[in-house]
C-alpha cells in the first residue's frame, strides 16, 4: 500500500475543538469501518490544530464515514468532512 493508497482511504476533518483527541476520533470514526490510523497535526508551538485525518483500513468506509458523520456535533462544533484525494473515485458511476 501505497501514500497514494493511503490518500483513497483518508478522510479530512475540520472544525475540531481543542478537546478533541486522535483516541476520540479514532473511536467515532471506527463506527464507519476499521481504521488504519489518525492523525491531528500541531503546530510548532506544539498545540493541535483544528483538523485531522482519519485513515481506514478500507477504502469502502470512507464515502460511508462520510456520509454518517458529516455535520455531527463535537463539543459544540459541526465536524466538516471531505475526502482528502479529492474526488473518491467509488461515487464515480
Amino acid at each position: 500500500m501505497g501514500v497514494a493508497d493511503e490518500a483513497d482511504r483518508t478522510l479530512f476533518v475540520g472544525n475540531l475543538d481543542p478537546k478533541v483527541t486522535e483516541e476520540l476520533l479514532f473511536e467515532l470514526f471506527l463506527q464507519a469501518g476499521p481504521m488504519f490510523k489518525v492523525k491531528i497535526p500541531k503546530d510548532n508551538d506544539g498545540k493541535q490544530k483544528a483538523f485531522g485525518f482519519v485513515c481506514f483500513k478500507h477504502e469502502v468506509s470512507v464515502p460511508y464515514g462520510m456520509n454518517l458523520l458529516n455535520g455531527a456535533t463535537l463539543f459544540g462544533r459541526t465536524l466538516k468532512i471531505q475526502f482528502r484525494a479529492g474526488v473518491n473515485p467509488l461515487l464515480i458511476i
